[in-house]
């Protein structure tokens, strides 16, 4: 089970990316911060390709493939503006869990519906049954995320929509990856994924003229940038590496990385003053139960 190893870590480098991206958290605009990530993190993958003999690899596909390529970067550039524009309007308590769940409810769904005696090792009763109430348990913490007013105090709910679309794009991005792209180096694949969104948030940055704000990034900002592109990079590496690994099952896959959520959110409700530790407690349990029903559904 080496797809096991490289998933465990992908979650840690999970963990690294999300402390480092709150780190370079500033108030450089969404365009301009997009476009450093892409544009660092392509740098580092393209670093990773090197070391690992692939260069001559990143231009040998065939047409179909390439298709499939340029899919996979126009629905990842989606997937990054939607996730933007839900994160600028929600309630951070709520957008985490909620992001969180949707992201392990959508893409196991379209899993299950691409590859579904693979998710439920056969499409046993027991582990059919098992997987879907995991989703059922994923369900029930994104209402509740949303409904809770402890937890999402906002009246505005359009974030929700946003968030939404955007674990759908990232559940289509690792469907594609997986169905579509065997037999290419996850890290040719991150290369291309990631030069994509940067060509194209670059566009779109220029045409909105969102450029100017490039005049007040100062160094410090770009290092913030760099070293949390670091850990993204080897988190998309890593996760496309356990994704492709021969017998792999992408549910499990999903779930073991995104346990990345569940321990940051442990650790703010016994290390953080909060008003609402015990709804946060309720989703942490209810986003664990799906996580560990989608994975014994897999392994049973």
């Amino acid at each position: 089970m080496n797809y096991l190893l490289f998933a465990g870590l992908a979650l840690l480098a999970s963990a690294a990316n999300t402390i480092f991206n709150r780190i370079s958290a500033n108030k450089i605009g969404t365009l301009v911060s997009a476009v450093l990530k892409a544009f660092f993190i392509v740098l580092c993958i393209f670093v990773v390709c090197a070391i690992l003999g692939h260069v001559r690899q990143l231009y040998s596909f065939t047409n179909e493939q390439w298709l499939w390529m340029g899919v996979l970067g126009l629905v990842t550039v989606a997937d990054w503006i939607f996730y933007f524009l839900s994160i600028k309007r929600a309630h951070l308590e709520a957008f985490a869990p909620f992001e969180a769940a949707s992201v392990l409810f959508l893409s196991n769904l379209l899993f299950s519906i691409f590859m579904f005696s693979t998710v439920t090792k056969g499409g046993t009763p027991i582990n059919t049954v098992l997987f879907f109430l995991g989703l059922g348990a994923l369900v029930g913490a994104m209402l509740f995320a949303v409904l809770n007013k402890k937890i999402n105090p906002s009246t505005k709910k359009i974030w929700v929509l946003y968030a939404f679309m955007s674990a759908l794009a990232m559940g289509f991005t690792l469907v594609i990856t997986k169905t579509k792209l065997q037999g290419i180096e996850p890290d040719v694949i991150a290369f291309h994924q990631m030069f994509i969104v940067f060509v194209v948030c670059t566009i779109i940055m220029f045409v909105s003229k969102a450029h100017k704000e490039l005049k007040v990034v100062k160094v410090k900002d770009y290092a913030k940038f760099f070293i949390a592109a670091i850990f993204n990079a080897l988190l998309i590496f890593l996760r496309y590496k356990a994704l492709l690994c021969e017998g792999s099952n992408p549910a499990i896959v999903n779930c073991v990385i995104s346990f990345d959520f569940v321990l940051v959110s442990l650790a703010t409700v016994l290390f953080f003053k909060a008003n609402n530790k015990k709804e946060l407690i309720i989703l942490i349990l209810m986003v664990t139960a799906g996580m560990v029903l989608n994975v014994i559904s897999g392994m049973v």
